[in-house]
């Protein structure tokens, strides 16, 4: 259901676009260098350490609000389904403007975090490289990117053995907000599903080693005119006994962008300025 495909393979073009406008979804391989790899996993080392300290430490860098959304969001405190009872999970946002309150207590934190922002940044402008040749778009969506309000998040999902309400996952189903999503499954514990929309099925997302799982968010569709979908997923409790991580990259577009469609086809949505329909999404969740 959710292809994976060799970033610098043959027929990428095609591949990318087969799944953007069928699924939403894909795995990416072969699309970091091997010194990015490591810097990644070197960084996936100190979060789990920033998780590992006491809560009142990690309270200090606690989370500043939608309008920087940065800082740390603790168990139980944020549902991206706002119908449903709080996600089991603890997480850590940062951007490389936005954060200033850095944790101090793990040596090279903020040099390593700052890393991981531009390997994830520069990831973003060769997909959107891509899709601005899918769309014969030229360059809007790269030019668009340059200067970025995106966001980077660490989540850590506890192994649990408690009481769970009716209708709680690790995250609850939602589609996401921005341009796309890039996604880092540091270990290899399932739980990611999507929705097929065509039957409303859920399916896995399967596990890639040095794979980047990359999806279409809610303000892409609006830009291509729903020729890119969003597609809504969901983190399950199939394996709630083990402890899982990720890393997603929200990419979301500099402040002040308009997004209006990008195709010949008549207008399905009212343009809107970015910051806004980001700030908007955001005030539901929290």
């Amino acid at each position: 259901m959710i292809p994976v495909i060799d970033f610098k393979g043959p027929n990428v073009l095609n591949k990318i676009e087969e799944a953007y406008t069928s699924v939403g979804f894909a795995v990416f391989t072969n699309c970091l260098t091997s010194y990015e790899q490591a810097s990644m996993e070197s960084w996936s080392k100190m979060m789990k350490e920033f998780f590992n300290l006491p809560l009142e430490k990690k309270m200090q860098y606690a989370y500043e609000g939608v309008e920087s959304n940065v800082g740390y969001t603790m168990w139980l405190k944020e549902n991206v389904d706002p119908n449903a009872p709080k996600d089991m999970k603890e997480s850590f946002n940062y951007h490389n403007k936005r954060t200033t309150n850095w944790p101090n207590e793990i040596e090279n934190f903020k040099t390593t975090a700052l890393e991981s922002v531009d390997i994830a940044d520069r990831l973003t402008l060769n997909i959107l490289e891509k899709f601005d040749d899918i769309l014969k778009s030229g360059t809007t969506l790269v030019d668009a990117h340059l200067s970025n309000y995106s966001t980077t998040r660490f989540i850590h999902y506890p192994a649990y053995k408690g009481d769970i309400e009716p209708n709680q996952l690790r995250i609850g189903e939602h589609s996401d907000y921005g341009t796309i999503t890039l996604l880092w499954q540091i270990n290899d514990v399932p739980g990611l599903e999507v929705q097929d929309r065509k039957n409303n099925e859920w399916h896995p997302v399967p596990y890639a080693k040095d794979g980047v799982v990359v999806n279409i968010g809610d303000l892409l569709q609006r830009w291509t005119n729903d020729y890119f979908i969003s597609t809504k997923h969901r983190v399950v409790n199939s394996h709630i006994h083990l402890p899982r991580y990720s890393m997603p990259h929200f990419v979301d577009p500099a402040e002040g962008t308009i997004i209006k469609n990008l195709t010949d086809n008549p207008d399905k949505y009212e343009p809107i300025e970015s910051k806004e329909y980001l700030t908007w999404r955001l005030a539901q969740s929290y």
